[in-house]
């Protein structure tokens, strides 16, 4: 088998997305020199100096992809996004090749699924168009060594099917690395809301009435947005809604900030907001940064009967009930814990390459 591995994304510059990022950190915590070849969906920019591996744009004509590929054995990581590699979310010949390259050449083909096929009413036109992608991926399941996603759901849906098919469930790691020269303390009552603006703005409706009553009764007196903006209307609304809460110690809009003076705010902050659902958890780099930073994360799904993380996370109503210091530290001790066994990008690294070496030795 040839030692090449052959790494394909949808993006690779800095900042341009979260497979970008994913794969940048990825590559930083390879465990081990390697001979990597990137390539990249076409139409997105590539910035050398941010990746010391050799970089190419992935080729639209099936042939022409076969040829950037290793001939005989070889490795290839996928980081598939459907909607990454294809604009109305169906890569068809881009699956299909690849599972003609597994079988022509007999090389390792590792997937890691971080969306999966969409799903629509029938009554929809792309109900059709995610019915073929569906059944495309079966066949890129029953073609795959490994397969990996980012939450229990997904990894549901793909055992179901192909349940021959080993899926791994391996949550994202961190998109703000932990700024260890940082000695700021924890500000007591003082949470912060980390984010693309408009997801922070859908956070801030979602939880309204829950921040309402957490300004009212003092448990939370100053809120810090931090994050990517959309535009000048968004900023007004994002303002609006912070205004409306009353808070005692108000609100700051920080804006986009360096990774670094992010990472310093999450480790002064208390309080982490989070206001996606439940099955969003292991694909969100916002959940885990915060919980990467120490944080009490804020989330009105939290539960302490079910399994972690979940059970590590704070509702609003125990936030109301005043739960203990000691109870709120000793959760946020133990989500950073779990973070750091399940969605280190050391660990998610060593998975990676674990899974495109298994069975070399027999090639």
């Amino acid at each position: 088998m040839s030692d090449e591995v052959v790494v394909i994304t949808p993006e690779l510059a800095p900042g341009t997305g979260g497979l970008a990022d994913y794969t940048l950190r990825l590559l930083e915590n390879w465990p081990h020199p390697a001979d990597i070849k990137i390539l990249v969906s076409p139409g997105n920019s590539i910035d050398p100096a941010a990746c010391p591996y050799r970089t190419a744009i992935l080729a639209s004509d099936p042939s022409a992809i076969l040829a950037q590929l290793p001939a005989i054995g070889g490795r290839v990581l996928i980081q598939y996004s459907a909607y990454g590699f294809d604009h109305f979310g169906y890569p068809r010949d881009f699956i299909w090749t690849l599972i003609d390259w597994k079988k022509k050449s007999g090389g390792r083909l590792v997937v890691m699924f971080h969306e999966i096929w969409t799903f629509w009413p029938v009554t929809n036109k792309n109900f059709f168009i995610q019915l073929l992608h569906r059944r495309a991926i079966k066949r890129l399941l029953q073609s795959a060594d490994e397969v990996f996603t980012s939450t229990s759901s997904q990894g549901e849906h793909l055992r179901a099917l192909s349940p021959r098919t080993p899926v791994h469930v391996l949550p994202v790691g961190s998109n703000i690395r932990r700024n260890e020269n940082a000695k700021a303390a924890r500000i007591p009552r003082c949470a912060v809301l980390f984010g693309l603006q408009r997801a922070r703005t859908r956070t801030l409706k979602r939880m309204q009435n829950d921040l309402n009553s957490l300004s009212d009764e003092g448990v939370i007196t100053k809120i810090i947005t931090v994050g990517g903006g959309d535009a000048p209307n968004c900023d007004a609304e994002e303002r609006g809604l912070l205004a409306g809460f009353k808070l005692k110690q108000a609100f700051e809009q920080r804006g986009l900030l360096p990774e670094g003076e992010v990472s310093e705010l999450l480790l002064t902050a208390s309080i982490g907001i989070f206001a996606q659902n439940e099955l969003s958890l292991g694909k969100s780099g916002t959940f885990m940064a915060y919980a990467a930073h120490e944080l009490n994360v804020l989330a009105d799904f939290a539960d302490v009967t079910k399994s972690e993380p979940v059970c590590w996370l704070v509702s609003p109503r125990e936030l109301l009930a005043q739960i203990s210091p000691v109870e709120l530290k000793t959760r946020a001790q133990r989500l950073l814990a779990w973070q750091q066994k399940n969605s280190s990008w050391k660990s998610i690294a060593k998975r990676f390459t674990e899974a495109l070496a298994s069975g070399a030795e027999n090639s």
